[in-house]
C-alpha cells in the first residue's frame, strides 16, 4: 500500500473498499480511484477529472467495473486477456455504429473475442497479456480443428445460447484463415499501439483447396431458371397465415432476383442499400424483329465494405426495385402499421417491423429451394454474385467494367474470363483434321 504522505488528498467513500485521491509529488492534478481487491493489494484508475463531485460519480462506475473484471478474470489489471479482447470488441461496435463494419463482420468479431480468444488463453493458461509468448498462437488452429469448434452455440460463460446455432462441425481452413486475420488486426490496431506487444504473431493460413470462382460456382442458366421459378411459387403461395409472413417472402424473392441481377455482396451490400442509393430511368431498347421493348436500369450507389469506398454503376433489374416499392406501399394502406419507406429507409426491410432482414434466414430458405429441386450444396448465395459476373462476361461486357460494378478485383475477374473463354472456344481447341499431311518442320542444324 502507498505510504499516506503519497497522498495530497484522500476521502474515503466505501468503508475499507473504495477512495478518491489526489496524488502529492505527480505533474496529473486528476483525481484517482483507490480501490481495495483483496489480499492486501489495491488498483488505482485515473478518473480523468479536475472536478471532485464528478470524480466521486464517475468512481461508482469505475468500483463496478473493477469488481466485474475481477471477477471475470481473476485480476484488476487492465491488461489481462480477456479485458483487451472487450475493448477490442467495443471498438468494433463504434466502428460498426459509425458505418464503418458491417454488422456480419462485427458479429464475427465479437463472437471470436468473447469466445474463441479467451477460451485458447485459458486453454494454454494465459490470464494477462503479458503472458502471451511471441510463438504463442502456433497452436491455434490445430486448437480451433479439434476443440475449438465445439464452443459453437455456447456463450462466453459456457452456457448454451437459447437462439445460438445447435449445428457443432469443424470449421473451414477459409474460416479459421478469416480468424486469424482478425487476431493479427487486434495486435495492429490495438496491442501494439498501446506497447502491450512488439509485433503481431505469425500464425499460417492454410493453403486454399478451390479459387474464389470455385468456391462459389455460378448457376447455369437452366438451374437459375428452376431456382427462380421455385422461389416464385414460394412467394406466391396462397392461403399462408400471418405467423408464415406472406410479405416477408416477396421481399426475399426479391432479393434473390436483384442478387442476381446486380452482382452485389448480398450479405454486407445489398442488405445494407437504402433508398436514397438507388434511382431508376426506363430505356427503350429495339428488339431483333423491329418490336420496341420497354427497360428498367437502375443507377446504384454501393459502399464497398471490403475496399472502403462507394462505386456506382448502371444494372438491368430497376423493375425489381419499383416492384418492392409498390408492395410496401400497397402493404401499409391494407395495414398502416406494416412498414412504409422514406428515403433512408433499407430497401430490404421485414415488411412488418421495418428491420434490416436476417441474412441468415434468407439463406436458410435458400437452402430449402435448392434441396427442393435435388441442389443441395450445389451453390451459395454468393453464387448469384458469380452468376452476375458469368453472364455479363457473356455478353461482351468489358472485365474492366464488371469489375467496377461489382467491386472485384481485376485478378478475379480476368479468372472468370479465361475460363468462359476456354469454354466459348472448345471447338477450336480441340479441332483435329485428317488426312492431312504434316507441315514441313526444316531440319536440325545438329
Amino acid at each position: 500500500m502507498e505510504a499516506s504522505n503519497s497522498y495530497k488528498v484522500i476521502e474515503e467513500l466505501i468503508p475499507k473498499r473504495m477512495w478518491i485521491l489526489l496524488w502529492e509529488k505527480r505533474r496529473s492534478k486528476s483525481w484517482y480511484c483507490k480501490i481495495y481487491t483483496g489480499d492486501r493489494k489495491y488498483c488505482y484508475r485515473s478518473l480523468k477529472t479536475t472536478d471532485k463531485q464528478i470524480a466521486k460519480a464517475k468512481s461508482y462506475d469505475v468500483f463496478a467495473e473493477v469488481l466485474q473484471q475481477f471477477k471475470t478474470t481473476g485480476s484488476a489489471s487492465p491488461k489481462t486477456i480477456r479485458n483487451l479482447c472487450d475493448k477490442w470488441v467495443k471498438r468494433q461496435e463504434d466502428r460498426n455504429a459509425g458505418g464503418n463494419l458491417s454488422t456480419t463482420l462485427y458479429r464475427a468479431h465479437r463472437f471470436i473475442f468473447s469466445v474463441y480468444v479467451p477460451n485458447y488463453a485459458d486453454f494454454k493458461k494465459w490470464k494477462l497479456i503479458k503472458d502471451i509468448p511471441h510463438d504463442g498462437w502456433i497452436e491455434y488452429r490445430k486448437w480451433r480443428m479439434e476443440e475449438g469448434w465445439k464452443l459453437i452455440g455456447l456463450d462466453e460463460k459456457g452456457n448454451e445460447r437459447k437462439y445460438g446455432n445447435k449445428l457443432r462441425h469443424q470449421p473451414k481452413d477459409s474460416t479459421v484463415n478469416r480468424e486469424v486475420t482478425m487476431i493479427q488486426e487486434w495486435y495492429k490496431y490495438l496491442l501494439i499501439p498501446e506497447k502491450l506487444m512488439m509485433a503481431a504473431p505469425i500464425i499460417e493460413k492454410a493453403k486454399q483447396r478451390k479459387n474464389q470462382h470455385n468456391a462459389n460456382p455460378p448457376f447455369t442458366r437452366d438451374d437459375y431458371r428452376k431456382i427462380y421459378t421455385r422461389f416464385r411459387s414460394w412467394s406466391n403461395e396462397k392461403n399462408l397465415t400471418k405467423s408464415q409472413k406472406p410479405e416477408w417472402r416477396k421481399v426475399v424473392y426479391l432479393f434473390f432476383l436483384l442478387s442476381a441481377n446486380v452482382g452485389w455482396r448480398p450479405d454486407s451490400e445489398g442488405l445494407e442499400l437504402t433508398w436514397d442509393n438507388v434511382k431508376i430511368r426506363k430505356r427503350t431498347t429495339k428488339l431483333p424483329n423491329g418490336e420496341n421493348k420497354d427497360e428498367w436500369i437502375a443507377n446504384l450507389k454501393i459502399w464497398d465494405r471490403k475496399n472502403s469506398r462507394e462505386r456506382e454503376g448502371n444494372f438491368l433489374g430497376g423493375e425489381y426495385f419499383n416492384r418492392l416499392k409498390e408492395f410496401y406501399i400497397e402493404w401499409h394502406k391494407k395495414d398502416p402499421e406494416f412498414h412504409l419507406p422514406n428515403r433512408k429507409s433499407l430497401i430490404f426491410a421485414d415488411p412488418a417491423t421495418g428491420k434490416k432482414l436476417s441474412y441468415t434466414s434468407i439463406t436458410n430458405t435458400y437452402k430449402k429451394i435448392l434441396d427442393s429441386l435435388g441442389l443441395k450444396d450445389a451453390y451459395t448465395f454468393y453464387s448469384c454474385r458469380s452468376f452476375y459476373v458469368n453472364e455479363r462476361l457473356k455478353e461482351g461486357v468489358e472485365v474492366f467494367t464488371v469489375a467496377k460494378q461489382t467491386g472485384h478485383s481485376m485478378q478475379i475477374c480476368n479468372q472468370y474470363y479465361a475460363r468462359l473463354d476456354i469454354q466459348s472456344r472448345a471447338d477450336e481447341a480441340t479441332k483435329r483434321t485428317y488426312g492431312k499431311k504434316k507441315a514441313d518442320e526444316g531440319e536440325s542444324l545438329f
